[in-house]
Formats: C-alpha cells, sequence, structure tokens
C-alpha cells in the first residue's frame, strides 16, 4: 500500500509538489480553506525568472522602502505599526540586506532557478500552445541613469554567474516592439526568462492531478496539528480529521501561523501585492517586461495585458489602495505611452499576499525535530517561478532522495539554528 502524503495549501507549489509525489508513486491529499481559487498564484504576472538571482534582502532596499513609506504611489514599502512579528522580521531583513549576504545566495536561487526553468519545460512540452509557455525572455526597462547603472550593475552580475543577459540601447528595445511606442534610455533583456498564464496553468495542474486520482479537500480549514513521538499523528480540520504518513505545509503567509501550534517559529511576513488585467484591441506588446522606476511587471497574453506590482510589508490585506493602482497606471503609461488609448474596460483588481522570508530565500525542507513534517513556502514573487523545483526537491526530500542540488541555504530552521 503506498504511503500517503498529505499538502496543506492548494497554491502553484502545492499541486507542483502533488504532481512530483504522485508521479513517485504516493498517495497524495491536498487541503485548503478555500475552493481552489484563491492563492497568489492565480493573479501574479506569471514570469519564470532565472534572471532574478539577487534576494529582495540587498543592500539599500530597506533605506529606499523607508523613503517609499512617505508616498503613496510608491512600489515598496514598510508599514509600521506594534506588531512584534513584523519588527523581528524587519531587522533580520535589515541585518540580510547586505553584499555578502547576495553573493551568499545567488548561487542557490540560480540552481534552483535553473532547475524549474528546465522542469517548465518538461511539463510544457505536450501542450506548449495550450498552456501559453512562452519562450521569449524578459526586459528590464529603466528611463533614468541610476536605474540604468544598477540593472548593468545586476545584468553583469548574473553574467559572472551563468545567467545570459544582454545590454541593449533604446533603439534596439523599439526594434523588439515594432507595434507600439516605447520610451526608454534602454534596457537588459534576459533571453533565457519565460512567461506562462497562471490561470491556464492552474486549471491544467488541478485537473491532471484529479484524472490521476490526488484527492482534493476544498473549504478545509486546518483546527489543529497532533504530535505523537516526534510525529504529527493526525490533523483535526473544520470538517473532518485526517491522518497521512507524511505532512508537506504550503500554505503561503499562513505557514508561519500553523507551525506556531506546534512552537515552530518562522520570520515569515506577507508582501502585498496588485495586479489587473488590460484587454486591448491588438497584441501591441510581445516581450514581458519590468518597469524599473515603478517596479511594474508587464505580461502580455495575445491581446491581453497583466500589469502586477507593489511589494508592501506588514499592510492591510483586506483592502485595496486606489493610490497603489494609480501609481502602476503612471508607470505604464509612463513606458508605452500609447496603451493609453487601447484600453477597452475598467480593470478588475486582484491583491494577494507573498509570503516572504527576511533574507529572501524560500524555506525547503524538513522541520526538526518531526520526522514527517516539511515545509515549502517563503518564496516572495518568485513562488510560480520556483514552484515545480520545490516540490520536486520536496518530493526528494520524502523518498530519500539526495536532492538535485544543494538545499541547506533553504532550511526552514536556519533563523532557529542563528539564534542559539
Amino acid at each position: 500500500m503506498a504511503e500517503t502524503v498529505g499538502i496543506i495549501g492548494g497554491g502553484i507549489v502545492g499541486l507542483c509538489t502533488a504532481y512530483y509525489l504522485h508521479q513517485k508513486g504516493y498517495e497524495v491529499h491536498i487541503l485548503d480553506e478555500y475552493a481552489f481559487d484563491n492563492s497568489c498564484s492565480w493573479g501574479n504576472a506569471g514570469m519564470i525568472v532565472p534572471s532574478h538571482v539577487i534576494p529582495l534582502a540587498a543592500p539599500g532596499v530597506v533605506w529606499q522602502g523607508l523613503k517609499w513609506m512617505f508616498r503613496a504611489e510608491s512600489p515598496f514599502a514598510f508599514h509600521v505599526s506594534f506588531n512584534k512579528s513584523l519588527w523581528q522580521w524587519v531587522k533580520l531583513f535589515h541585518q540580510h540586506s547586505n553584499a555578502q549576504h547576495v553573493h551568499y545566495a545567488i548561487p542557490h536561487l540560480r540552481d534552483i532557478s535553473l532547475l524549474s526553468r528546465r522542469l517548465y519545460e518538461h511539463l510544457a512540452l505536450p501542450q506548449k500552445n495550450e498552456l501559453s509557455f512562452e519562450t521569449k525572455g524578459i526586459l528590464m526597462l529603466f528611463q533614468t541613469k541610476k536605474l540604468q547603472e544598477e540593472e548593468i550593475k545586476a545584468a553583469e552580475l548574473a553574467q559572472a554567474n551563468g545567467i545570459p543577459a544582454e545590454i541593449l540601447s533604446d533603439q534596439e528595445i523599439q526594434l523588439m516592439e515594432p507595434d507600439t511606442r516605447v520610451r526608454t534610455l534602454g534596457g537588459i533583456y534576459y533571453p533565457g526568462d519565460a512567461h506562462i498564464h497562471p490561470r491556464k496553468w492552474m486549471q491544467w495542474l488541478t485537473q491532471q492531478l484529479k484524472q490521476a486520482g490526488v484527492k482534493f479537500y476544498p473549504h478545509h480549514a486546518i483546527i489543529d496539528l497532533q504530535i505523537q513521538q516526534h510525529k504529527i499523528h493526525h490533523i483535526i480540520t473544520n470538517q473532518e480529521t485526517l491522518y497521512f504518513d507524511h505532512i508537506v505545509v504550503a500554505a503561503g503567509v499562513k505557514t508561519a501561523l500553523l507551525l506556531k501550534k506546534m512552537d515552530i517559529h518562522i520570520p515569515l511576513q506577507p508582501g502585498k501585492g496588485y495586479s489587473f488585467d488590460l484587454q486591448l484591441n491588438k497584441r501591441l506588446i510581445h516581450i514581458p517586461a519590468l518597469l524599473m522606476e515603478g517596479r511594474v511587471a508587464v505580461s502580455p497574453w495575445g491581446n491581453l495585458l497583466r500589469i502586477s506590482g507593489t511589494m508592501e510589508i506588514g499592510a492591510n490585506l483586506h483592502t485595496i489602495n486606489q493610490a497603489k493602482i494609480r501609481g502602476m497606471l503612471k508607470t505604464l503609461h509612463a513606458f508605452y505611452p500609447d496603451l493609453k488609448a487601447e484600453t477597452l474596460f475598467q480593470p478588475q483588481i486582484w491583491t494577494g499576499a507573498r509570503p516572504c522570508s527576511p533574507d529572501g530565500l524560500p524555506f525547503i525542507g524538513r522541520v526538526q525535530p518531526f520526522h514527517n513534517l516539511y515545509v515549502a513556502t517563503g518564496h516572495g514573487m518568485l513562488g510560480l517561478s520556483l514552484a515545480p523545483a520545490t516540490g520536486y526537491l520536496i518530493t526528494q526530500l520524502i523518498s530519500g532522495d539526495k536532492p538535485d542540488i544543494d538545499i541547506h541555504a533553504f532550511d526552514p530552521m536556519r533563523f532557529r539554528k542563528k539564534s542559539h
């Protein structure tokens, strides 16, 4: 009889973990407190970015975030409150925002990103067109000398670590986008990046898993996890009690709350983001782009254009800040001045909370001292990009195989170890 695995969390990380565990022969069950349609995976930019080798915790980020706190339309901010866990997270973030940590993190982010990119390619191969898997690379666009210098340095760092990058002039950018005007000082092109349509992938993965016999448990909120002899013996939900041989917690920002029930503390904070879709009269933008001055992501799928951005640590997760939306639109129109007239309808705004670690590295691995408890979260803005690799690595850990890459930097217990 096959061993059972219960996965808590039905976002892209949970689904990818279920996919690889089922391939390995496990009986897989996925639990979610919603109807499997409410995770960050549905509303993000859909970018697969091996180019993103520099972690969120980097020199100057804290100072920039503090400055942006006083700008209503700013893309990144810390929201000060009396939340103790938030202050602890900010302190750890500040401690890791240095060049030494960046150089430590780069090879680990590179290796997991490249693994994930290869796995996406393999997953998409039989139905590439239907899934909108596009391998056109991604552009980093800038309009100021300051951002130009920063992005060229980032490109040189990427190149030094084996990630292809091309420094382009404004004319070269315009040649890549012949159907609309692009206003830039230049840009960096990362040809190894790709992008997908998140909704299509979530629906496809869900369908594949259901057809394979993976069991889905919607509207199952976790009440408690019962422990016996350093193992999770069973899970108590609002609907029933469930028993599994192994447990994977891939519940995004709520992972920390679940682990806290067992006196396990991992530093995790929600990073609030927004997205909305614009329907254009025709396809005007062909290559996904990050508009660096406003930190706005632009993802084209045919005539549909997804605009996404902002990273607000400590923000109210249940409100839509219209100033942030205005800031995103201003950035969009500053770079693509002719898009405004092509918009056909008022966008519906999506908001979600990305699970952010204070060092910019995900939490992937076994939770000590428990023998059958694993964590897969903390990816920040890279959740969709790193999901297949995360699920693949968790599967290798559970099955006792040696992971394809070194994962010690992703140890869920790394902050606890540092404090002793």
